[in-house]
């Protein structure tokens, strides 16, 4: 990959920086490769983005605004949950698809800490906490799980709204709809990591999207 040397130094860090960690995962990138790629010097780096996991949120989070927005404006407007669904796993398999190597790193490195664990408190409010010793676990990395978690709490907040609605017009069954909507997005998500060579080679993103609804409102089961 080539860089256009002409584009602004801070554009060209997060361009080389979604090349190099795309390519190595989040522990085996290197600022060094990011910075040979971007043909920049390492204070330049330092200076518009501080290190390496800063240059990684920062590029993350720049690419999940438009897309959650993208996700509330594909389900505004209709009326018929299923409608919504779809319109709601189109948008999520197309992007999770394109942006899988990166949104991997945020699933399994970034979120993926043995210490840690997420719970919710009686107001449905995110908290970290140590799945053994409270000594283990540093206000550094409840921090850092919180960032990336928050991320995507982003993406599936808007499905648990779709739920919620649901079961309240009694078309869904009655239940958790955090317990529901997790299983669904979270499966879906696991999907589209394990097999995404294959997604490229199938049916288009509102096909899948389809079958995905077919099969949480109706099941295996011929009708």
């Amino acid at each position: 990959m080539q860089i256009n040397a002409k584009l602004p130094k801070a554009e060209r860090i997060k361009l080389a920086a979604e090349e190099i960690f795309s390519k190595y995962g989040y522990e085996k990138a290197t600022l060094d490769s990011i910075i040979a790629l971007a043909d920049v010097g390492k204070g330049t780096v330092y200076k518009y983005f501080g290190n390496k996991e800063q240059l990684f949120y920062k590029l993350v989070s720049e690419k999940n605004a438009p897309f959650v927005e993208s996700l509330q404006q594909a389900v505004e407007g209709k009326s018929v949950l299923e409608s919504k669904l779809i319109a709601y796993f189109t948008e999520l398999v197309e992007f999770y698809h394109k942006n899988s190597a990166l949104w991997q790193i945020i699933y399994f490195e970034m979120l993926n800490d043995s210490y840690c664990r997420l719970v919710f408190d009686e107001n449905d409010n995110p908290m970290v906490v140590s799945r053994y010793s409270e000594d283990l676990l540093t206000d550094e990395a409840k921090e850092r799980y919180l960032r990336y978690h928050s991320l995507i709490i982003s993406e599936f907040e808007i499905l648990k709204n779709i739920v919620v609605e649901g079961m309240e017009s009694k078309e869904l069954k009655q239940g958790n709809p955090r317990v529901s909507a997790s299983h669904l997005f979270f499966g879906v998500a696991m999907g589209i990591f394990h097999h995404i060579h294959r997604l490229e080679k199938t049916m288009s993103y509102n096909a899948m999207a389809k079958i995905i609804v077919d099969r949480f409102l109706y099941g295996e089961a011929v009708r």
